[in-house]
């Protein structure tokens, strides 16, 4: 199992708390994946020039027996059966999004996967739950704690709690 793994999910269409717990459960039926933590959940601003409402997103930390390529195939396999259109527009309204934020200290920069996520560092909505989870986490691309970027980041990126995910909504059954 590869440790450390942070994987941000985010929706703003239809139920969005309820498509977070979704995506969760559907993470937590895979054998190559092991539970290891997850954040709150938040309401956060889009960063995007298209109008559209507010997301919720949150984190959550896993262990992963399989390549990054592999994880990122698992992930756009539950993005598919959970609804989400690539209309080809970047940073448009998504029924779900799971993305790869940190798989251990790889960094990784390929046609299809960028670890760790690309815009991380600039995205308050991302950090914030990762560093709920671990506030000692640091950027492998920057080999600075995560922590730091925080402050550079602009005002108008705002991220409220909403609520502490209970355990038993992503119990499988």
């Amino acid at each position: 199992m590869k440790d450390r793994v942070f994987i941000g999910i985010g929706s703003n269409v239809g139920d969005s708390e309820g498509n977070c717990i979704i995506s969760i459960k559907e993470l937590r039926k895979d054998g190559r994946l092991a539970f290891r933590g997850v954040s709150s959940l938040y309401r956060t601003s889009p960063v995007s020039s298209i109008p559209q409402d507010d997301f919720v997103n949150c984190a959550v930390f896993v262990s992963w027996a399989g390549s990054p390529l592999s994880l990122l195939e698992f992930l756009m396999g539950i993005e598919n059966r959970m609804g989400r259109v690539r209309d080809g527009k970047k940073d448009s309204p998504r029924v779900i999004d799971l993305d790869i934020l940190l798989f251990g200290n790889l960094v990784l920069q390929e046609h299809s996967l960028t670890i760790p996520h690309a815009e991380l560092h600039k995205r308050r909505f991302a950090m914030v739950p990762c560093l709920e989870i671990d506030p000692q986490i640091i950027h492998p691309g920057f080999r600075r704690p995560l922590a730091t970027f925080l402050s550079k980041i602009a005002d108008q990126q705002s991220v409220e709690l909403i609520r502490k995910i209970n355990m038993d909504e992503i119990e499988l059954s």
